[in-house]
């Protein structure tokens, strides 16, 4: 893979989830599981969000969680983010 086309920390950690939920295409995922084989602050990352989901998935009985509260959750993580980055 061309350096060009490899993951970096930042992008790894903001897309986790999509990397989990499989909503990425062929090409990202490559990338980003390439990284996290190389990275291991990334991996803890991301073995830590997926013991989270796996924890939410059992204490939640499999009930979907209504959208609103998805996207609330989402817009959240998102400004942590941001603020953390600067």
């Amino acid at each position: 893979m061309n350096p060009e086309e490899r993951a970096d920390c930042s992008e790894v950690v903001h897309r986790i989830y999509e990397y989990l939920d499989g909503e990425m295409t062929e090409q990202d995922t490559r990338k980003i599981a390439e990284h996290l084989s190389e990275c291991g602050p990334c991996l803890k990352e991301h073995d830590l969000d997926q013991a989270l989901k796996a924890l939410v998935k059992r204490a939640c009985n499999c009930e979907p969680a209504p959208e609103a509260l998805r996207m609330q959750i989402m817009a959240r993580i998102t400004t942590v983010r941001i603020e953390l980055s600067e």
